[in-house]
């Protein structure tokens, strides 16, 4: 496993294990990361140097989906994960000395040694990482040294400090075991129990190994592939901790530690019918913190809430894929019915400013799509997708009120969905195409995006005519390539092969127009598309987004709603 792509972690865990480069060779090296929410920009937290004699030794690794090796003249370190808390390193060679560097950023952040002779043990301060940890050695010894300046101030300057844990073999011995234990909350003291770096990784591996065996079935020759996504997948969960009131599944453990309201919905659509309850908590973490006027976070971690992009309302349509590969309960159809109804009052209320009865996005970053040439005027839009999608919520609180036996509500929201698809289809369809239009006045917006095409996940509520340009336009050249379809059409003069969404496939939208193009009837175009993106993550990854013309990953290489998409779509083809 490359883990400058793919940092190797464990489910439910806040720390990951990368190798970092950098233009200064210096700052070369494996690190512990913490990702937790608002330590995107200092994720290190702990940097693995490895001494012979008190000198910094050159070195070379290997890593697979658990195990790390270090090895260097006169001795090597290796390094597991035993649980979503604990790492554990061994290290063997004659004067081998682990140090780490805790790299403090600033002037509160400083380490401690603590226990009696003998038996000491640090606590990593870790300000800039919102987290501490507690280092010990179970077999060894741990010394601290540090250069921290108080500051006289109390500014929220940057420091010049320096701190750093020693972790030695016990006399006579030529090899030791330390143990790093994630500890956010208060402190620690070191459990009195047997440690083991080989039990520790038969654990860790065992993990995953259960979680592998309930994934889908998959075509000949992607076996591999669905491991990668599969292990991509259960790294990047993380355990219930500050706001996350339930586990998640992060966008990633390198570049987005956190959890988007859309994103997460791919995710619970791969974890459906693999594991129904993690698949129902992906669903439910933005709709934890649902506000009394139906407005969910825009995005959320353990440590961080931001509410000032709402992102598109998928959340419906994507309950009605799950419930085709899961049972939910009476409960939880009761929950989710209050809250969509919630979501997609406030969404008619608050986001349809002039009140004529279409919804409209404030910035791109609302749409998902956050610089589409619709907006490149950096106006507010009315575009066909947002209404599309609160149409297929409309559905799915018919289908839910079905499922109650609340007839009442069923026929209410049957025709409310009726009654904005005619409303859909009178002010967005401009010769049989969905067309985006300024706010204000109404002005067609002449773009090439994808999307307006998003709504064809009203299939066959939509006009025949309609239906068959769409379906026309997207299995053209102008969008569909070898590997997908491009988010902006590739003869637009606007087209760019790497600027986000103009030009490159995303997995989020491959879903929807496969799975719309199924709905349509074109089941055979549906698999096609389908059968792209297989070919594409099994050449490149699990990439964010990918080169429309070459399959190139692009941006950040291990993402999850992309792993989660593959998983999906290998599950359907296989059966």
């Amino acid at each position: 496993m490359d883990i400058r792509v793919t940092p190797m972690s464990h489910f439910g865990s806040y720390m990951a294990l990368t190798f970092q480069e950098s233009e200064t060779t210096q700052k070369n090296g494996i690190y512990i990361n913490s990702v937790r929410g608002k330590s995107k920009h200092h994720q290190n937290a702990l940097k693995i140097i490895p001494t012979v004699n008190g000198i910094p030794v050159e070195y070379t690794y290997k890593a697979d989906e658990f195990h790390i090796s270090l090895t260097f003249d006169g001795g090597e370190l290796q390094l597991c994960f035993e649980d979503s808390e604990r790492i554990f390193v061994k290290g063997s060679g004659e004067n081998v000395v682990l140090t780490l560097d805790t790299q403090p950023v600033f002037n509160f952040e400083y380490n401690y040694l603590l226990g009696n002779t003998g038996e000491e043990f640090c606590i990593v301060n870790s300000y800039k990482n919102l987290t501490k940890y507690m280092i010990f050695a179970p077999n060894g010894s741990v010394s601290l040294q540090q250069d921290v300046s108080m500051d006289p101030v109390g500014s929220m300057g940057k420091a010049n400090n320096l701190s750093s844990i020693r972790i030695a073999a016990n006399h006579d011995c030529e090899s030791f075991l330390c143990v790093i234990e994630d500890v956010p909350t208060n402190g620690g003291v070191p459990e009195k129990r047997d440690y083991s770096f080989e039990a520790a990784l038969e654990k860790s591996t065992l993990h995953f190994q259960e979680f592998l065996s309930t994934q889908p079935p998959v075509p000949a020759g992607y076996e591999q592939t669905l491991r990668e996504a599969a292990y991509l997948n259960w790294s990047c969960i993380v355990n219930a901790q500050g706001l996350l009131k339930r586990k998640a599944m992060y966008m990633s453990n390198a570049n987005f530690p956190g959890v988007w309201s859309w994103d997460n919905a791919f995710n619970a659509l791969a974890l459906a019918g693999v594991d129904d309850e993690l698949a129902w908590d992906q669903i439910q973490l933005l709709f934890d913190h649902q506000d009394d006027k139906g407005q969910i976070p825009g995005s959320i971690s353990d440590s961080t809430i931001r509410w000032n992009f709402s992102k598109p309302p998928v959340q419906g349509l994507f309950v009605l894929k799950m419930m085709e590969k899961m049972t939910l309960s009476n409960d939880q159809l009761e929950t989710v019915f209050s809250q969509m109804k919630k979501h997609v009052q406030f969404y008619l209320k608050y986001k349809d400013y002039n009140q004529d009865g279409i919804c409209e996005y404030h910035h791109g970053n609302d749409s998902g799509q956050d610089n589409s040439t619709v907006f490149r005027d950096a106006q507010i839009i009315d575009s066909p997708d947002l209404t599309a999608f609160l149409i297929k919520s409309m559905d799915m609180l018919a289908v839910v009120a079905g499922k109650l036996n609340r007839q009442q509500d069923q026929k209410y929201w049957e025709k409310e969905a009726n009654i904005y698809t005619e409303k859909f289809c009178d002010y967005f369809l401009v010769d049989d195409l969905p067309t985006a239009r300024f706010t204000k006045d109404q002005k067609a917006i002449e773009s090439q995006s994808i999307l307006p095409l998003i709504s064809i996940i009203l299939a066959n509520k939509l006009p025949e005519a309609a239906k068959a340009k769409m379906i026309s336009v997207l299995s053209s050249e102008q969008y569909l390539t070898e590997w997908g379809i491009a988010s902006e059409a590739l003869d637009s003069p606007l087209y760019e092969e790497d600027a986000y969404w103009r030009g490159p496939i995303w997995a989020p939208t491959t879903l929807l127009f496969a799975e719309a193009l199924e709905e349509c009837g074109e089941e055979e175009l549906a698999a096609e598309i389908a059968q792209k993106f297989l070919k594409l993550c099994k050449k490149s990854g699990f990439a964010e987004n990918f080169h429309a013309e070459t399959g190139e990953g692009l941006r950040d290489l291990a993402h999850t709603w992309t792993s989660s998409v593959f998983i999906h779509f290998a599950g359907k083809l296989a059966k």
